[in-house]
């Protein structure tokens, strides 16, 4: 038996081939249109923590779980649903008429369910996050009500059931007639499909050739989220039960459990079926095999089972005593570790694939390697959450959300990206608009969106908190630093939509552009991202080592610091004690902010000395420079230290 999965030739023109083109053009579609809404959330979200346009907490919380749950299930996940059914067609799979039943009605179960989360979040202020923990959502504190809890959960069960019935619709396909398994018991062609006949050819034997490797990772993730998503819709129904009759409930720390035995796979549903896209799309941008694919049957051999039994990760500080909670922690370390054997391997075949070969740097090549390069940091990062040791210190502080964005966001948007730009032209008939506006679209989103994953990591370190609307004051700079480069990357899907749309209206070229003219397209456009990315990091680094400047005056002796003791003089000569509380200045004044509560950072005390706001005067023309900025130097060090 041939080890060595030969190119898979494509369906051809039929009905097969018509369903699943239109159902993979609706799911993308649909996709693309809640990424453009879950994306203004993110961007609002951001704003708000910087302090540019603070929105009330209630709001923010509600924004928060509409962001979340729109982002990650249905923008990441639906697109990549979507893309399933056309990557078997194009592997020889045909979309049955069941299985295109089972997939038009995942369709419309996930719609309802996005829309039902967007309406209780964002018409009733529902803001007990995307992961809704248990028992959260009970207590609204005023926020939402009993009603509104309840079909918050049956607007996730909705999306749940969307994965079961598509689950369903990919395992009629992969388990059909076109697996070719020599032998038809139902268990011998699971182990065919998740590619067991490349370790054990004899007993899970295929004829005329075997599986293709994209088949695998689409299988695993069909059984995986099957036996993850029935549990969770379980205690769905539990919590709409109990929305309804209080008196109803389950044990926190069971049900904590159960959130998280999905909660795991469910990352998976987005990078299974990717890595499904990049088996097939790689190898045809390199124009040779996938080297070493009979080597990752391994990892997937190892996945199918590992992926169902490492949710604990997720709640490695929870060690309540008199419980099995602790031992259970502890063997997931381990078992944790054992599942990036699949990404290792993937990435190893996949970038060997595209090293010296004929590969294409067209937007779709160009996102198919950054999201190996996403996928590769991402792992990084991810390695630190797993670590019992260092998840002690990361554990819900902003790393977490840095290291999900460069997963979520990087590499599955942009293997969600490199598949629009490849393959929408086929799934409708037309060429694509732009390849040059495709390119500055990807590069310019790495480039920003790595910037942006960065800042959280680096204040996740620092301990930095997640999911508060409102960041502790030492974290403001580096927040205020995020705020230009969020702006950024919303303004860069713009080229994205355009591109789609004007290819929707049959607006393509039609033609190769000039290679020479695109790379400087391209160039021009890094180059701006990066100085974009380099100034927000810049003034961020600057803002810091100005207030640890200050700080360290404040703590130095009287003497040793004059410009400190100018600025106290200044603060008491030009009338700030008679407005502004400060202790360590012996002001007492209530007409303006209390600076020890309020604690400003040192650009906004030079702004508002400069420029006056509300009914505080501007001292530009009363204070020079220097003197402003010895005073504001000052208030920033003095703050809270009387």
């Amino acid at each position: 038996m041939n080890h060595v999965a030969p190119t898979p030739e494509p369906l051809a023109p039929g009905p097969e081939l018509e369903r699943a083109r239109w159902i993979a053009f609706r799911y993308v579609i649909a996709a693309t249109v809640i990424l453009g809404a879950a994306g203004i959330l993110g961007v609002i979200m951001r704003d708000s923590q910087a302090g540019v346009d603070r929105v009330p907490d209630g709001w923010f919380y509600a924004i928060m779980t509409a962001h979340g749950l729109g982002a990650f299930v249905g923008w990441a996940a639906f697109a990549v649903m979507g893309f399933a059914f056309w990557v078997l067609a194009q592997v020889g799979f045909p979309l049955t008429r069941t299985a295109a039943r089972l997939a038009d009605a995942a369709w419309w179960l996930m719609v309802l369910g996005v829309a039902g989360v967007v309406v209780t979040c964002l018409g009733f202020k529902f803001g007990a996050s995307w992961v809704f923990l248990y028992p959260l959502s009970f207590h609204g504190a005023g926020q939402w009500g009993r009603w509104t809890s309840f079909f918050f959960s049956g607007s996730v069960l909705l999306a749940g059931l969307s994965i079961v019935v598509w689950c369903l619709s990919i395992l009629t396909v992969v388990l059909g007639p076109a697996l070719h398994a020599v032998k038809r018991s139902i268990p011998n062609r699971v182990g065919v499909a998740i590619g067991l006949g490349y370790l054990a050819p004899r007993r899970f034997a295929t004829n005329p050739r075997p599986v293709p490797y994209p088949v695998i990772p689409l299988t695993v993730i069909a059984l995986d989220m099957i036996v993850a998503t029935l549990p969770l819709a379980v205690l769905l129904v539990e919590m709409m039960v109990q929305s309804l009759t209080p008196s109803v409930h389950v044990d926190p720390l069971l049900a904590k459990n159960v959130l998280w035995w999905f909660g795991h796979p469910v990352v998976y549903l987005l990078l299974f079926p990717a890595v499904a896209m990049l088996y097939q799309l790689v190898p045809k941008y390199a124009g040779r095999p996938l080297v070493a694919g009979n080597v990752i049957s391994i990892g997937w051999a190892l996945a199918v089972v590992v992926n169902v039994i490492i949710w604990a990760h997720h709640i490695y500080i929870d060690y309540p005593s008199g419980s099995p909670q602790a031992a259970i922690n502890t063997a997931m370390q381990p078992l944790t570790f054992s599942i990036t054997i699949v990404s290792a391997l993937s990435l190893y075949s996949l970038f060997f694939t595209i090293y010296r070969s004929r590969y294409r740097w067209d937007a779709a090549g160009a996102a198919m390697f950054l999201a190996l390069v996403a996928w590769l940091l991402a792992g990084l990062s991810g390695v630190v959450n797993a670590t019992i040791a260092f998840d002690q210190v990361v554990h819900n502080t902003l790393w977490v959300v840095g290291h999900f964005h460069q997963m979520a966001l990087l590499m599955i948007g942009f293997v969600i990206f490199a598949g629009v730009y490849a393959w929408l032209p086929d799934l409708i008939g037309k060429p694509l608009y732009s390849d040059a506006m495709g390119r500055v679209h990807v590069w310019l989103t790495f480039v920003l969106g790595t910037a942006n994953s960065a800042l959280w990591l680096w204040q996740g370190l620092h301990g930095a908190p997640r999911r508060f609307a409102v960041l502790p004051h030492q974290y403001d700079n580096i927040t205020q630093a995020g705020v230009p480069l969020a702006i950024g990357l919303g303004l860069t899907q713009i080229l994205f939509a355009v591109n789609i749309v004007q290819t929707l209206r049959g607006k393509g070229v039609g033609r190769v552009a000039d290679p020479k003219r695109s790379r400087r397209v391209v160039l021009v456009a890094l180059a701006g991202g990066l100085a974009l990315a380099g100034g927000s990091f810049g003034w961020a680094a600057g803002t810091e080592a100005t207030k640890a400047w200050a700080g360290s005056a404040a703590s130095a002796p009287a003497g040793a610091n004059p410009a400190l003791a100018a600025g106290r003089s200044i603060f008491t000569s030009a009338g700030c004690s008679g407005c502004h509380t400060l202790a360590a200045a012996g002001a007492h004044g209530t007409v303006g902010p209390n600076l020890d509560q309020k604690k400003p950072n040192l650009a906004l005390v030079i702004a508002r000395v400069t420029n006056g706001g509300k009914v505080m005067p501007p001292f530009k023309s009363s204070l020079s420079a220097t003197q402003i900025q010895e005073v504001a130097a000052f208030v920033v060090a003095s703050e809270g230290n009387g």
